[in-house]
């Protein structure tokens, strides 16, 4: 028994879901991605959500977000409803001497920035969460979402 078709005004052609999705490193974005474009070619939103391996209101929340503010809305989103998260470990007086190191270039890589940050505050971070924390302050070049202009159809 099928639903309601999907009635979705799209901006993006496929080509163009197809071209982000190789792009795209993030796996969550990916995935919200191959839906959309799964979606754009006429999959069903259960079809969808079966091959990314998400279920079936996942998509449906998708589809409402990018309803609400189109593809850059979906990929803003973080997994968890946009949970805010863990507080950092690190004060924002703290954050701030970190990512000025690494933008300078003082650390070589995650880890040399991990041992930094407990050597110098008593931090201990992961180096996922180290990874993490610069990628979101633009230390290591990841940091913000945008879609690039050789990509949107206009």
């Amino acid at each position: 028994m099928r639903g309601r078709p999907l009635v979705v005004d799209w901006i993006e052609s496929p080509e163009t879901f197809q071209a982000l999705q190789e792009r795209e490193r993030n796996g969550h974005r990916r995935a919200r991605l191959q839906a959309l474009q799964l979606l754009r070619g006429g999959a069903s939103i259960g079809e969808a959500g079966r091959v990314v391996g998400v279920d079936y209101r996942t998509v449906q929340r998708w589809v409402s977000w990018y309803r609400q503010g189109g593809l850059e809305s979906v990929l803003r989103r973080t997994p968890g409803y946009a949970a805010p998260g863990r507080p950092s470990l690190l004060t924002e007086a703290q954050i701030a001497d970190l990512v000025g190191r690494s933008l300078r270039g003082e650390f070589r890589t995650v880890s040399d920035a991990v041992h930094w940050s407990e050597d110098k505050f008593g931090v201990k971070y992961t180096y996922t969460g180290m990874y993490a924390l610069l990628a979101r302050r633009g230390a290591n070049g990841n940091g913000s979402i945008t879609l690039p202009s050789t990509l949107t159809d206009d």
